[in-house]
């Protein structure tokens, strides 16, 4: 009965993943007053609109959610500390989408309570770390008929995207703290996104794909 929830949650894992992909090229087409060369996706949030978003996180919370609950049986302890921090990434974005972000370009001294306890939310985000774990977990686990090229791409495509982002903000940082259209730090946000939704998306899909290929998981 177990490893049947856990092919269910594979499953779920997948469809909600790609449900945030969608929602968030959506957003990029009907709130085109958002400027992805500067804002970051969570400014999709304010306005009109705002409550795809915040569906966004939301699916993007649950693909990481069951995803953790698909691999808990499947890895090591190694893998286990992966899936912890993928369960802290979870309840960052489900913090992100009950918390509203505020614009970029609100000073310090007037960001709002909710736009603090957004930005504690995306501080939550470990998927670099729990895809790093999670991918030497999988690598140990020989039931698992996997490309490990595939895991070692989809790894680097990851943080890639997080120490993109990072060094841009870095280098792009506003002497006055508050960020605006001369910050071009916007598509660097949307890589580092993409691209962990992404390997949620092929984790979870490979983890369906095994269950199907053993006899055990059938």
């Amino acid at each position: 009965m177990t490893q049947g929830n856990d092919a269910r949650m594979a499953k779920w894992s997948f469809l909600a993943g790609i449900i945030f992909i969608i929602l968030l090229a959506l957003l990029h087409v009907i709130k085109s007053d958002i400027a992805p060369s500067w804002n970051f996706i969570s400014e999709y949030q304010v306005g009109r609109f705002g409550w795809l978003m915040s569906l966004a996180f939301v699916s993007l919370g649950s693909s990481c959610l069951f995803l953790a609950i698909a691999l808990w049986h499947e890895v090591s302890l190694v893998g286990k500390i992966g899936i912890v921090m993928m369960l802290l990434s979870s309840a960052g974005m489900f913090m992100a989408a009950i918390f509203k972000t505020d614009p970029l370009n609100t000073s310090p001294e007037l960001v709002t309570q909710s736009g603090m306890l957004h930005q504690w939310g995306a501080m939550l985000d470990q998927i670099p770390f729990a895809a790093l774990l999670i991918t030497i977990a999988l690598f140990r686990k020989k039931e698992w008929h996997v490309n490990h090229w595939l895991l070692i791409v989809s790894l680097i495509f990851v943080w890639f995207g997080m120490i993109y982002f990072i060094a841009s903000i870095r280098v792009h940082f506003p002497a006055d703290g508050k960020f605006g259209p001369n910050v071009l730090v916007g598509w660097q946000n949307r890589i580092m996104i993409v691209t962990q939704a992404l390997w949620v998306i092929l984790i979870s899909y490979e983890a369906n794909r095994q269950k199907k290929q053993t006899v055990i998981f059938a």
